[in-house]
């Protein structure tokens, strides 16, 4: 039988050791962070190697200097170092699978940017090669780690919004600009997702919408996700952005795309609802909605942070009422870390969070805050929804990750 790795709990590592394969984008703010965090940065691996002279510049203070390796292969040399016991990887999203598979498969714990694949299969690789080598496999989804997401949890705990039957999220970020008029830090990153929306449709960033609200409904704790339904509108957002910007005989503009809006809704065993949207190439602002409605209660993040409690005289806070609110309930883990946002000002509260976190679960021996079945369940929606919008948008079933251990 296979063993399970849901709550999984190794040895306590007191003397953590890290490696990370791309500092890049994502990767060289994860080592500004780590730099801050009780560990030791072992090894370091990019291709670029005006990213390992920034990397080299960031660690510069470390007593002992991390290896540094640049070769196209190299990443495999890093995870075969002997004293390396985690493995942290911000690379393209094609290559997660391949470089997590390998890192456990050399005794190596892994955390990966999301998401954790692109496809099912992939998904499943990840998780068959986390449980035959009992090791974890983290995605690193901060969402869950924001401070309104952590507050609306302890809600829930409390019992505020009763029971939760129906959530919405989203990732909707307008990337127009960035995908075409680059600067040295997005070039790459643009190339890459350019291509990949290309080709595919569905929803291709589905971990920031649904994973906290997977871990509000009780996702894989009691409940599961079961079908989704998708659907996406036409594709113009890019093309006639590139048109307005280059010209309508541009290169840029010649350009196909597939649709701009995709939205997913989700069923749950126990009759729950979600939806999901994505659009990262319409003129809107910036928005994950973080919707989550109970019999008791409410709470929504964007546009305008409310929380409406059924129970009360007044059922609606006030602005005034939801700032004292928010800061009479933070979380233990926002109190935790103020003094990691001190030291890093320009950083997202919630990826010190996540970081914190992650580091303090494998110090202290602890099951980690989301485990790989999590993460599979969370990216597998990317390539689903595409079967739902390319066969007419019709019902597709969703993996159970867990049915092959016993709980």
């Amino acid at each position: 039988m296979t063993k399970s790795v849901f709550n999984l709990a190794v040895a306590p590592i007191e003397n953590l050791s890290i490696g990370f394969i791309g500092v890049g984008i994502r990767g060289v703010e994860a080592l500004k962070r780590y730099m801050c965090l009780d560990v030791h940065i072992s090894a370091i691996c990019d291709i670029y190697p005006e990213y390992i002279e920034k990397a080299k510049k960031i660690t510069e203070k470390q007593s002992v200097a991390p290896v540094f390796l640049s070769g196209k292969e190299d990443w495999k040399k890093l995870c075969q170092l002997p004293n390396l016991d985690l493995v942290y990887i911000s690379t393209p999203w094609e290559m997660h699978t391949e470089m997590a598979v390998y890192a456990m498969q050399q005794g190596k714990h892994v955390a990966i940017e999301v998401p954790l694949a692109m496809t099912v299969d992939d998904c499943w690789k990840i998780v068959k090669t986390a449980e035959a080598t009992q090791r974890h496999c983290m995605m690193l989804e901060n969402t869950c780690y924001d401070n309104f997401e952590l507050m609306t949890l302890q809600m829930i705990q409390k019992g505020l919004l009763g029971e939760i039957v129906h959530g919405e999220g989203a990732y909707i970020h307008d990337l127009r600009r960035l995908n075409f008029q680059q600067n040295d830090r997005d070039t790459l990153r643009g190339e890459w997702r350019m291509k990949y929306s290309q080709t595919h449709n569905g929803n291709p960033y589905p971990t920031h919408g649904i994973a906290p609200i997977c871990q509000a409904m009780n996702i894989l704790r009691g409940d599961n996700l079961t079908r989704l339904v998708s659907m996406s509108s036409l594709a113009i957002g890019m093309q006639r952005y590139a048109e307005n910007t280059f010209g309508k005989d541009s290169p840029q503009a010649q350009v196909q795309y597939t649709g701009d809006m995709n939205l997913t809704l989700i069923k749950t065993a126990l009759g729950k609802t979600i939806l999901l949207q994505h659009d990262a190439t319409s003129p809107r602002p910036y928005s994950r909605i973080f919707l989550l409605s109970g019999t008791d209660g409410f709470v929504q993040k964007y546009p305008t942070p409310q929380i409406y409690f059924d129970k009360r005289a007044t059922p609606q806070l006030s602005t005034h009422e939801m700032e004292l609110y928010m800061q009479e309930n933070e979380h233990p883990f926002v109190k935790q870390t103020a003094y990691l946002r001190e030291l890093l000002p320009d950083q997202k509260p919630m990826d010190i969070i996540m970081d914190y976190r992650l580091v303090y679960c494998l110090k202290n021996g602890l099951p980690l805050d989301q485990n790989v079945y999590d993460g599979a369940l969370w990216s597998c929606i990317t390539e689903l929804s595409e079967l739902s919008v390319q066969n007419g948008n019709i019902p597709v079933e969703i993996p159970d990750f867990t049915k092959s251990i016993s709980h």
